[in-house]
């Protein structure tokens, strides 16, 4: 009989283990760099605990670039523009007179069922991690192309000074500066097509919008997660170039730059009102089959856009294959 009780404890020991090896996988793809996320970083409670009880690993790095990732936990939030915010309702009232197909693009507010936690990078995508995968870099703001940026971005014929609260010989001073820093600067002047051939060769994927947009509030429903120039490289404090990742405040998940600093790709199509057909609630929405435009979303706002384009919730759009000196990339995965 004692035999047989020790048994049974030992089956059930047994059990127990395989359940716990069945429910968290080894990231074959990752290293973990902490597995329990950090009440500092991580300032939400609710997304606290939620993180914890996926017992996926909270910090990790993507083997193939290099690249710092958060977990970010299933969940529910309202996407788009919140009631009040004043800032799209003026937007919604110039796309009325000049735009019409985007006059309802940030509404209705709706909710998002995320089912599934995900992998999202820290921060936007360095040029030292995309040159790592892909072995080149067509970034305007690098150290072989400060000459440029001092002859196209600080010329008097490209720039109107008045609204520059410096000189033009400080501000190619700057930018000579953030040029050396190169390997932190986010990568730029790269398509949607581009992002497609990144993610063949790691895995990877870009984010829907929805998971965009449910990473970036982090729980806060408010345009930005803190006072814009605390979170945000803009036009008002950018001085016309883009700057290393990481130097502002961080969302209430550990994410940094999301607002601000270069727009970033999401994977879905875009189409001005396809929040119409989301009015009832959406589990885990990839965005409309098709876009009439050929457009693709971008979120976050970048270095010269203003206080309209850096919100949480507003959407710019552009063909896959279109590049700017203002467009960049934060990558995810699945566990």
């Amino acid at each position: 009989m004692i035999n047989s009780g020790r048994n049974i404890v030992l089956m059930l020991v047994g059990v127990v283990m395989v359940t716990i090896g069945c429910d968290v996988k080894p990231l074959s793809w990752a290293e973990v760099l902490e597995q329990n996320p950090d009440p500092k970083v991580v300032t939400d409670v609710d997304f606290l605990k939620r993180i914890t009880e996926t017992k996926l690993p909270w910090r990790v790095k993507d083997k193939a670039s290099g690249m710092e990732m958060l977990l970010v936990p299933p969940g529910k939030f309202m996407m788009g523009a919140s009631p009040g915010d004043e800032i799209a309702l003026e937007g919604e009232k110039l796309a009325a007179e000049k735009f019409p197909q985007f006059k309802y693009s940030e509404r209705p507010q709706h909710e998002v069922t995320i089912t599934k936690a995900f992998y999202l990078g820290r921060t936007e995508v360095t040029q030292e991690q995309w040159m790592k995968v892909m072995g080149e870099n067509a970034s305007l703001f690098q150290q072989s192309n400060a000459k440029l940026i001092a002859e196209v971005y600080l010329s008097k014929e490209f720039v109107d000074w008045s609204e520059i609260k410096m000189t033009a010989e400080e501000a190619k001073a700057r930018a000579d500066s953030a040029a050396k820093a190169v390997k932190f600067n986010p990568v730029e002047l790269i398509s949607w097509d581009d992002c497609q051939k990144f993610c063949a060769k790691t895995g990877m994927i870009l984010p829907t919008e929805a998971q965009w947009e449910y990473a970036c509030r982090s729980g806060v429903d408010k345009a930005t997660y803190g006072e814009l120039d605390q979170i945000g490289w803009n036009f008002d404090n950018a001085n016309l170039t883009s700057h290393s990742v990481g130097q502002k405040a961080h969302n209430a998940l550990g994410f940094y730059d999301m607002i601000g600093n270069v727009n970033e790709w999401c994977q879905d199509w875009f189409e001005g009102d396809y929040y119409k057909s989301c009015e009832g609630g959406v589990v885990d929405p990839t965005g409309p089959a098709q876009s009439e435009s050929g457009a693709r979303v971008l979120r976050g706002g970048g270095w010269i856009g203003n206080a309209y384009f850096c919100r949480a919730w507003h959407r710019y759009s552009l063909a896959p294959g279109g590049q700017n000196d203002d467009l960049g990339c934060r990558f995810a995965r699945t566990p």
